[in-house]
């Protein structure tokens, strides 16, 4: 009978990288992008991208700012951006296109991304004090049923190229400022405010009482916008496209105004329908 021959020692397993747990026998560990961001994001803290957007944040809100992304071809012209988290403390990476879509979750990101709390919502109250202490505010926009966050971001863009002063809405129901709404944006949601109203029935009518006119919006009745008056303190109402404004809120208004047209479709979208009521009320504040 033969002796069974000795087994050769197999190769020595390699020892583990530092600051990373051994992988399991039998299984490769899989690559991974930069994932800092998710590791450390608070709460109450947003990925906001886009060129714009990231350039307003860094213009009128750098304490708000916890980290940033950039890739190599943003590095000049994101420079004070780095040097303000250099001389804050701040994190900042150069990374690659396809991390930075990793840790934004959009391929729209323009190649930079600020990791930043989110944009304050105002309350009624603050909005008062605001038009208390403004020399000449601007109209306010109610927006009764609109949900889309990518509408409430042209809105806001639209709402800072004509002066308006704040986008208001219904408490739950009005879109959060979601980083795709504030890339839409391109940087006005750093400009204009958003109001969260609790009781927007009884929130106008304080409106009112403040010395605001309500102008309802229609594609159906009312008076040509031209003759509406829309200069001075004005709150413009904006219905959704498929139920335009409701009852309850059509009801408080002064006036209602139409937007002219062949009629050729049933509405217009509520981002060009707003666009056209702040244009004609600023030609009236002019």
């Amino acid at each position: 009978m033969k002796k069974p021959r000795p087994r050769r020692p197999g190769p020595a397993p390699h020892p583990p990288r530092a600051g990373r747990p051994p992988q399991p026998a039998g299984r490769a560990g899989k690559p991974r992008g930069p994932v800092a961001g998710k590791r450390h994001r608070g709460r109450d803290e947003e990925m906001f991208h886009g060129l714009r957007a990231c350039e307003a944040i860094l213009a009128r809100r750098p304490a708000a700012i916890v980290r940033a992304y950039l890739t190599e071809p943003r590095r000049r012209q994101f420079a004070k951006l780095i040097e303000w988290c250099v001389a804050e403390r701040k994190g900042f990476q150069i990374v690659g296109g396809e991390s930075l879509e990793r840790l934004t979750k959009s391929i729209h990101h323009e190649g930079v991304a600020i990791l930043a709390t989110a944009v304050p919502r105002w309350t009624l109250d603050d909005l008062l004090a605001h038009v208390a202490a403004a020399t000449r505010p601007g109209p306010l926009v109610y927006l009764d049923g609109v949900q889309n966050p990518h509408n409430l971001g042209s809105i806001l863009r639209t709402a800072a190229h004509f002066g308006a002063t704040a986008i208001l809405g219904a408490q739950g129901e009005l879109p959060p400022l979601s980083p795709a709404a504030v890339r839409v944006a391109e940087g006005a949601a750093e400009f204009v405010a958003v109001c969260d109203l609790g009781d927007p029935v009884g929130d106008l009518k304080r409106l009112a009482k403040a010395g605001f006119r309500i102008v309802a919006t229609s594609s159906h009745r009312g008076r040509p916008l031209a003759d509406t008056r829309l200069g001075g303190k004005t709150v413009i109402v904006l219905g959704s496209e498929g139920e335009g404004v409701t009852r309850p809120i059509e009801v408080l208004a002064h006036e209602c105004g139409q937007i002219p047209g062949t009629g050729a479709v049933e509405s217009l979208n509520v981002g060009v329908a707003c666009g056209v009521a702040l244009a004609e009320a600023w030609r009236q504040r002019s």
